[in-house]
């Protein structure tokens, strides 16, 4: 964990300094940092330029866990949301998405999910919107709200590098919690 924070400083300093030794935030579940040949293997099996800034998280450490899990970047990140055609759901599923209204798929629908992000619910996530293609090096990080009905994903920021500066400021996720 100490070379994680270490690492932590160098690329994403306000969000280390936030972070301090952890404790606070109930740092665990780190992970080793990725290797250069598994960041290749990653953005090959995703099929897209990954963000530098991104890549950068993922050499200080391949995942890790805050607040007991209401922030989790782990190893089963990043995947693209990719939802079923309607008539292929199973009965109970077409019922739940009558229920919640909306369109399906989900709007989230072709992004790349980062990390589980309960800012506002069990289960909403953070997602990269890649369907403009990477902006001066970037994707805009987009929230996914599931439980919203019907459910919704709006902007965080233009890119990783800000999100990662910022998010330990949001109300949510102040030491007071």
């Amino acid at each position: 964990m100490v070379e994680f924070l270490q690492k932590l400083k160098t690329s994403f300093p306000k969000f280390a300094a936030n972070l301090g030794d952890g404790s606070a935030y109930r740092l665990e579940q780190v992970e080793p940092p990725a290797t250069h040949d598994e960041l290749v293997e990653l953005e090959r099996s995703v099929g897209i330029p990954l963000p530098e800034s991104y890549k950068s998280l993922l050499r200080c450490g391949r995942g890790f866990w805050l607040l007991g899990g209401v922030v989790q970047f782990g190893l089963q990140h990043p995947f693209f949301h990719d939802f079923k055609p309607l008539q292929k759901l199973t009965p109970i599923q077409r019922k739940m998405v009558e229920r919640k209204g909306g369109r399906w798929p989900p709007p989230s629908q072709g992004m790349l999910c980062l990390a589980e992000f309960f800012m506002e619910a069990d289960g909403d996530q953070v997602l990269f919107d890649v369907s403009k293609g990477l902006v001066s090096g970037e994707y805009p990080v987009m929230y996914y709200a599931h439980e919203e009905c019907p459910p919704s994903v709006r902007v965080l920021t233009s890119g990783f590098q800000t999100f990662m500066e910022k998010f330990l400021d949001y109300p949510m996720f102040s030491r007071g919690l």
